[in-house]
């Protein structure tokens, strides 16, 4: 089994319980460089894998194949973990490593925990409260779009559609005992507590 531990933006108390718990739990856990290296050693003996900053997409897809043979060979087993700075799910490095894993390992099972990214983090250390709709991009064509207060979901769905958005997942209640997550068919009406996550069919 692979966990995806995020490690938050650098500062230390900032890590989870939950990321901590699995650092320590770990029989192997990978990261990308020495800053998540530094965060993980308290609770572990981090191994580095090397992620050069490089455009070239072939030589991206040959480094993200090799270091994913890499994590797969441990978590065939065994519990490995790949911790990264930020939140795992969130314009991260974990994100490539899983596709490719997902890909060519499919057995093997893999789960993620959240973390502090950095549009909290932002707005934080920036005083800037997002009390609004905001965008958030890298600069790369927007195939997602995440609406919170989901409660009625069926609407949005049907208004996102003509917008090119297909594919669609309905997250209530999220990390509680009362989680619920439905895909395909949206209900009418859904909870306050609601996200709704929209994707253009690839």
């Amino acid at each position: 089994m692979l966990i995806g531990i995020s490690l938050g933006p650098g500062d230390p108390d900032l890590l989870t319980i939950k990321a901590i718990a699995a650092l320590k739990s770990c029989k192997k856990v990978f990261v990308p460089g020495e800053m998540a290296s530094e965060l993980a050693r308290p609770y572990c003996t981090p191994e580095i894998l090397q992620f050069p900053m490089i455009e070239n997409k072939e030589d991206l897809e040959k480094i993200w194949k090799q270091n994913a043979e890499i994590v797969a060979s441990a978590s065939g087993e065994e519990l490995a973990g790949f911790a990264c700075i930020g939140d795992v799910n969130t314009f991260s490095t974990f994100s490539h490593l899983e596709r490719v894993i997902r890909q060519n390992h499919p057995n093997i099972e893999i789960e993620t925990i959240p973390g502090v990214g950095v549009v909290p983090c932002a707005a934080s250390r920036l005083s800037l409260p997002l009390d609004g709709s905001f965008e958030v991009s890298d600069g790369s064509p927007v195939e997602t779009i995440v609406r919170l207060k989901a409660t009625r979901p069926r609407k949005l769905a049907e208004e996102l559609s003509i917008r090119g958005f297909h594919d669609f997942v309905l997250g209530t209640m999220l990390c509680t005992p009362q989680e619920r997550i439905i895909q395909g068919e949206m209900p009418e009406k859904s909870d306050y507590f609601s996200v709704l996550l929209a994707r253009r069919r690839r």
